[in-house]
């Protein structure tokens, strides 16, 4: 059963991209997924090159849903994922520009769980183009670090891909509290 995926995307050649493309949208609007056992898959399928494309795709396909998800349904979306007065703040204190900065620093240190970003971002005015284009920005670096050398250790064996994925995750989150700590202290000097 836990090889389900890996079976079914190995079983259906034609359709497994596309398969692969959907799975790797789903943790990207469900936060509490966990993207990296799909990444993991998507190395062992697909080897790190065609991988990273197809998870791209995936990631920008969930990141795009969660932002018109909080566009359009805001108060809902609200009340489980950020409070309103904070959000107001953002609005008010940055211009585009700054929001758009800041938004590839945010996703750039906490692209492991850069989830819940893409619905705060649909809570803002910036335009659906400069949010996309900092995704990509954002989120290229890591998922290209952790597909390629992701790559070259699950060659390896996975025992070894286990291994770097969970590094990356830890490395990550130790950047990712110093980050959103500084912002937030930002965020609140200025109230």
């Amino acid at each position: 059963m836990e090889d389900m995926p890996y079976t079914l995307l190995m079983h259906y050649p034609v359709l497994a991209p596309i398969l692969f493309i959907l799975l790797r949208a789903v943790p990207v609007i469900i936060p509490p997924i966990p993207g990296i056992a799909f990444d993991l898959l998507g190395i062992a399928v697909f080897g790190w090159k065609l991988g990273l494309i197809l998870a791209l795709i995936g990631g920008h396909l969930g990141a795009i849903i969660a932002f018109y998800l909080a566009r359009y349904y805001r108060d809902f979306v609200a009340r489980y994922l950020a409070p309103i007065r904070t959000l107001h703040h953002l609005e008010e204190r940055y211009s585009e520009k700054e929001k758009f900065w800041i938004l590839i620093a945010v996703r750039f240190v906490t692209s492991p769980v850069f989830d819940y970003v893409n619905y705060v971002a649909g809570f803002t005015k910036m335009s659906f183009t400069k949010y996309i284009l900092s995704t990509f920005i954002g989120v290229l670096p890591y998922s290209f670090c952790i597909y390629y050398f992701g790559g070259k250790l699950l060659m390896s064996g996975w025992l070894y891909g286990i291994f770097i994925a969970l590094g990356v995750l830890i490395i990550t989150s130790l950047f990712q509290e110093k980050i959103l700590s500084y912002l937030a202290s930002k965020i609140r000097k200025n109230d």
